[in-house]
């Protein structure tokens, strides 16, 4: 594709299996079919709509629960982040009601010019964003100001992409 033309479900499915190679994932086809991969011990979901949004794939990360204690310091931070971060080319946290975990994001635009080996480079990156902000967003006792902690996290994690 030359990023004029849009996704569809077929090229979804083939950069799906692309990335679940690049990972090394035990069954290539399960992304495309589930739109669920863990990576290094993180749940990623990608999930394209042909219909409605042939321009994009939105990717969620699982950071992970929401403690018991100190949620309402803890989803504060969330909301403080994403006035400092959130864009939908940034990302922005949430917490899924469904599963109390916090989650990550992020709307990847032009899928058609990614490749599965960047995906998956990505994909990387977020992982290791992802278990950095297990250990101190979600710690309440961590009361490190929000962009160190959120500079710390990501330079961590797109040290991976180098």
């Amino acid at each position: 594709m030359n990023g004029e033309e849009t996704m569809d479900q077929a090229s979804f499915k083939a950069l799906c299996r692309a990335t679940s190679i690049a990972l090394q994932s035990q069954n290539p086809e399960a992304l495309g079919e589930t739109n669920l991969i863990e990576v290094d011990g993180v749940r990623a979901g990608l999930f394209f709509d042909e219909d409605t949004a042939p321009d994009r794939i939105i990717c969620y990360i699982d950071i992970g629960p929401l403690p018991p204690a100190d949620r309402e310091e803890i989803l504060g931070r969330l909301l403080a982040i994403n006035l400092l971060t959130g864009t939908k080319t940034a990302g922005v946290y949430a917490l899924d009601l469904q599963t109390d975990n916090v989650i990550f994001t992020q709307h990847f635009l032009y899928p058609d010019l990614m490749t599965g080996e960047e995906l998956a480079g990505i994909l990387e990156a977020y992982s290791v964003h992802a278990a950095n902000l297990k250990q101190s967003l979600l710690d309440p006792n961590n009361h490190q100001p929000l962009p160190d902690m959120l500079a710390r996290s990501f330079s961590a994690g797109l040290q991976t992409l180098v």
